[in-house]
C-alpha cells in the first residue's frame, strides 16, 4: 500500500522547539525522532502559555509541555509519521517512509523548515537512581565543574508506597559520543562517584543508632541504579521567544487547544505518569 501526501510547508524535527513552531505556525510536523526534554528541567512561565493550560502557580516540565503539544497536534492532524518506520529518507522535496509490511507513505513539500540541529560528538545522560539509605536531606540539587556527574537532583519519589517526603535521585552527565560505553563513564562507575560526592557533602546512609559512647552510627549511602536515559545535544532553529514573536492570530489548532484544556482534563496524557507536580 502506498499513501502520498502534499504539503507547502513542513517542519522537520522532534524538540520542544519544534513542536512549538508547528503549534503557533499551524505547521505539519514530520517527527524525524522525539527529543523528550529530561524530565526535572522547568522553565519560567510566559502569559501566553495558558493556551495550554498553564497558569503561574507552579513550575511547568519541559517534558510535561512536550507531552501536550504532541497530544493537540495529533489531535490536529498535524504531526505526519506513520506507526512502525522501518526506513526513512529524503530525495528532492520528498520525504519518504516505509513502514512494516513495505508500506510507503511518501510526503512532499516545497519548502522544509529542518529545526534540530544536532551535535553528534556529545549527549546528555541521566542516571536515575532509587535511595535505598540516606539521611535527612538539606539540598534538593547539587552541582560540580566535571561534566562526568555534573549535577545531582534528589526529587520528590514517585515510588508506590513511598512516604511523600522521601527522595530519589538523577545524576546528570555530558559524556561524548564515543565515550558513553567506557567504563568510567558507565552506570556503576557513576553510582560509585555519586556517592563519593554525597559522602564529601557530609550525606550519610539511615541512622544505625549509637555507639557506648554515645556517638551517632549510620548505615552506608546505598543507591541503586533503575535506568540511563539518553537525550540527543541539539540547537534549535529558533527559540522560544522567536518562535513566540510568530503568533499572529488564534487559529484552528489554538481553538482545539482552548477546548482541551479549559477543564483542565488532561490525564489523557502521558504526562500523567510522570514525576509529580512539585519537587
Amino acid at each position: 500500500m502506498s499513501v502520498e501526501l502534499s504539503f507547502d510547508k513542513l517542519v522537520f524535527g522532534g524538540s520542544l522547539e519544534s513542536l512549538l513552531y508547528s503549534f503557533i505556525t499551524e505547521t505539519p510536523i514530520v517527527m524525524s525522532g522525539p527529543i523528550v526534554p529530561f524530565e526535572l528541567e522547568a522553565m519560567e512561565y510566559d502569559g501566553d502559555f495558558k493556551f495550554l493550560g498553564y497558569e503561574n502557580v507552579r513550575d511547568i516540565y519541559k517534558s510535561e509541555m512536550w507531552d501536550r503539544l504532541s497530544f493537540i497536534l495529533s489531535m490536529a492532524g498535524l504531526i505526519m509519521m506513520p506507526n512502525i518506520v522501518k526506513t526513512v529518507r529524503q530525495d528532492n522535496k520528498k520525504i519518504i517512509f516505509t513502514t512494516e509490511g513495505n508500506s510507503r507513505t511518501t510526503i512532499n513539500y516545497n519548502t522544509l523548515i529542518s529545526f534540530d540541529k544536532e551535535n553528534e560528538n556529545e549527549s546528555h545522560i541521566y542516571d536515575w537512581f532509587d535511595v535505598k539509605s540516606l539521611s535527612k536531606l538539606q539540598t534538593d540539587r547539587m552541582s560540580y565543574k566535571d561534566d562526568f556527574v555534573k549535577d545531582m537532583y534528589f526529587y520528590r519519589s514517585k515510588r508506590l508506597g513511598t512516604p511523600s517526603t522521601k527522595k530519589d535521585l538523577v545524576v546528570y552527565s555530558k559524556i561524548k559520543r564515543d565515550q558513553i560505553y567506557d567504563y568510567d563513564k558507565s552506570e556503576s562507575y557513576c553510582r560509585l562517584k555519586a556517592i563519593e560526592m554525597m559522602k564529601q557533602a557530609g550525606m550519610r546512609g539511615k541512622p544505625n543508632g549509637y555507639n557506648s559512647r554515645g556517638t551517632a552510627l549510620y548505615y552506608a549511602i546505598k543507591l541503586e541504579h533503575t535506568h540511563r536515559e539518553i537525550i540527543k545535544d541539539y540547537s534549535p532553529k529558533f527559540t522560544f521567544k522567536q518562535i513566540m514573536k510568530k503568533r499572529k492570530k488564534e487559529g484552528d489548532v489554538w481553538n482545539l487547544a482552548k477546548k482541551l484544556f479549559r477543564h483542565r482534563q488532561i490525564t489523557i496524557l502521558r504526562e500523567s505518569s510522570r514525576l509529580p507536580a512539585s519537587v
